[in-house]
């Protein structure tokens, strides 16, 4: 016959000692104390349901009082006596704690501020574009889905899954009002965002492809001004050289390289001591840079006609100790804003669209397409030679595929000392 337990004591557990092996110390009822060759003591409760003997924890001594163990067990076997096995139960709570865990964090992770600051950040946009992208969303699509504290600072967001298509279309029309292109453009990101939503568990509708194109007011073409007339264009270049307001030199020296290089303003405006080659009398713009990404088409290269050698050769003898060519002219250390040539073209008094006499940075593309268009037969360049000088490329993917690796150089070459003897010209008028 089995010895019954005498009840344990505190004084006995405090006395009790760490041994090479675990032992216990029993209380009676199945309660014992396990002691563990480390020197703590866990409260363990054995016993038997339907016909199979089981341990559960009840804590560990001090943190857990034998009295508090005592109450623990005659609780539990209580549970015995209905049916219930105490150690089921408590894994089917902690199931249940951790599954409202994991919904309440996805609640969290699947707002849609989170989502979208997810995703923008995968985009491999530059700097600038980043930022504008980032903006719209806070400034055209977030107050209508987020709660923001009392600084203004996102507290919480709708969650993306609970978002319909109404909603969303609402949101897009009222930006429609002030600014249909960014609306368009808005509604282009939210179908990405919304797949790459769906692809990392968010959500399992595509709320945005519930919303048809027709649903917004038709595109209309806004060509950018540009000056063409020769007799304008020469009092502009004339301008240009006589330019002595703010930025001096360096500004002056920006509009003087792009009415011949006509990069775009974020290429004319980054550009790096790095990427002239004197000797070739060449410039090289990595891909990556470019408004054309295609990894599958070459670096942008460009000729440079003697007029630009000896503008750029001017600007050197000031800027060529850094990375910039045209560096910022309140801080040196960045590149030149892209703002501070348009700024300088206005105060020229270059910035009367109704007359034809407004131009900007990005308008020196349009005036060498356009003229150099009309004097093709001049300079005797084909379309295509045209077209890679501004780095304008094959839409179709196939087309592009059997292109892309057409040298131009020499032609383009010949191309742009003609437009800069074209320009000497012009300005001479």
């Amino acid at each position: 016959m089995a010895r019954k337990a005498v009840p344990l004591t505190d004084t006995e557990i405090k006395k009790a000692k760490s041994a090479e092996k675990d032992y216990k110390l029993f209380d009676g009822g199945g309660l014992f104390l396990l002691i563990k060759p480390t020197g703590g003591k866990l409260w363990r409760l054995k016993y038997l349901f339907e016909g199979k003997e089981k341990l559960i924890s009840l804590g560990t001594y001090p943190e857990t009082t034998l009295a508090e163990a005592r109450a623990k067990r005659d609780e539990y076997k209580r549970e015995i006596a209905k049916g219930i096995d105490p150690s089921a139960e408590r894994k089917e709570s902690k199931a249940k704690i951790e599954e409202k865990a994991i919904e309440e964090q996805a609640a969290v992770e699947g707002q849609f501020h989170r989502v979208a600051y997810e995703w923008l950040a995968t985009l491999n946009n530059d700097e600038s574009t980043h930022k504008k992208r980032k903006a719209s969303f806070e400034n055209d699509i977030f107050p209508y889905l987020c709660t923001y504290n009392e600084r203004h600072i996102i507290i919480s967001s709708k969650h993306i899954k609970e978002i319909t298509h109404p909603e969303l279309l609402r949101i897009l029309k009222l930006k429609e009002k002030t600014a249909p292109e960014v609306a368009k453009r808005r509604f282009r990101d939210c179908k990405r965002l919304w797949r790459y939503a769906i692809n990392h568990g968010y959500t399992e509708i595509n709320v945005p492809d519930r919303i048809t194109n027709d649903a917004f007011l038709p595109h209309k073409e806004k060509h950018i001004p540009k000056i063409t007339d020769e007799k304008v264009l020469g009092e502009l270049l004339r301008a240009i050289d006589a330019y002595k307001g703010e930025g001096g030199i360096i500004v002056r020296n920006v509009l003087r390289f792009v009415t011949i290089i006509p990069l775009r303003a974020k290429n004319l405006c980054t550009l790096r001591w790095q990427q002239i080659d004197f000797e070739k009398a060449i410039i090289t713009i990595p891909r990556s840079e470019m408004k054309t990404k295609d990894e599958n088409l070459p670096d942008f290269v460009i000729p440079l006609p003697k007029q630009v050698l000896d503008i750029l050769k001017e600007v050197e003898e000031i800027t060529g100790w850094g990375e910039w060519v045209f560096h910022g002219v309140r801080d040196r250390r960045k590149h030149v804003n892209f703002e501070s040539g348009n700024k300088a073209l206005e105060l020229m008094g270059f910035d009367d669209e109704a007359n034809d006499r407004k131009q900007t940075l990005h308008s020196f593309r349009g005036t060498f397409r356009s003229l150099s268009e009309t004097y093709a037969k001049e300079h005797g360049v084909s379309f295509e030679v045209r077209e890679r000088a501004l780095d304008h490329h094959e839409e179709n993917k196939v087309v592009r595929a059997y292109t892309h690796k057409a040298d131009y150089t020499a032609q383009m070459r010949e191309l742009m000392q003609w437009w800069a003897d074209f320009l000497d010209k012009v300005k001479k008028a």
